[in-house]
């Protein structure tokens, strides 16, 4: 069967990436919803060289604390005005080792290897990812159009490896950890979600603003 593509782009903005930091003195959650890529997929075999690539703006990333955000998009940190955007590329599918289909409705495991874009730097991290295929029906019509995609997917970011030691400073040492575990949460569709530009703009930033109450995200 040829490749299925599915698009990334929740006008809802329901899709999420999360990064936790639990350090000895203090745990961290980070989050965005901000979230947009394009998966590429055989469903008759979901190992045979997969395509899949989403990003996320920096300024999306919020900690729930203003002035930890600030320093978080810093130069010492993920220095947003250098590199603004966070990239995320499957480079290969691990395991299963075998053809692999996609049924409706039920989970795939997958162990894979990725390349992470941090700071203007690139850097392989393993990925368990568990990926669910939904055939098209009423119930995924109040999600997305078409047929979808869920993947869940974690992955462990060690921050040295991305020029990042701002967590040994005296001010957070044992308050960041040094590696954060990442969780990315998303839903693909295979027909792309029709919604005005300024809709979408005010969707997220009403999603923004009111802690996402109104949408309920």
């Amino acid at each position: 069967m040829a490749k299925t593509t599915f698009f990334v782009d929740d006008p809802m903005t329901r899709n999420a990436v999360h990064v936790l930091s639990r350090a000895p003195l203090e745990t961290v959650l980070v989050r965005t919803n901000d979230v947009r890529g394009q998966i590429e997929v055989d469903p008759d075999n979901v190992t045979d060289r997969p395509r899949v690539t989403f990003e996320a703006p920096i300024e999306s990333l919020d900690s729930g604390v203003p002035l930890m955000n600030d320093v978080m998009r810093s130069d010492k940190w993920l220095d947003a005005g250098k590199s603004p955007v966070i990239r995320f590329a499957l480079e290969r599918v691990i395991s299963p080792a075998v053809r692999t289909p996609l049924a409706d409705g039920k989970p795939v495991v997958l162990a894979a290897e990725a390349t992470l874009e941090l700071r203007g730097v690139s850097r392989p991290v393993a990925v368990r990812a568990e990926v669910t295929w939904l055939r098209k029906n009423d119930s995924t019509a109040r999600r997305l159009p078409g047929d979808l995609l869920h993947v869940v997917a974690r992955f462990d970011v060690p921050l040295p490896a991305f020029g990042i030691d701002a967590h040994l400073s005296a001010q957070t040492l044992d308050k960041i950890a040094g590696t954060v575990q990442v969780e990315v949460d998303l839903f693909g569709s295979t027909e792309r979600p029709q919604i005005a530009e300024d809709m979408r703009g005010r969707l997220s930033q009403a999603k923004k603003s009111l802690g996402q109450r109104l949408l309920g995200g």
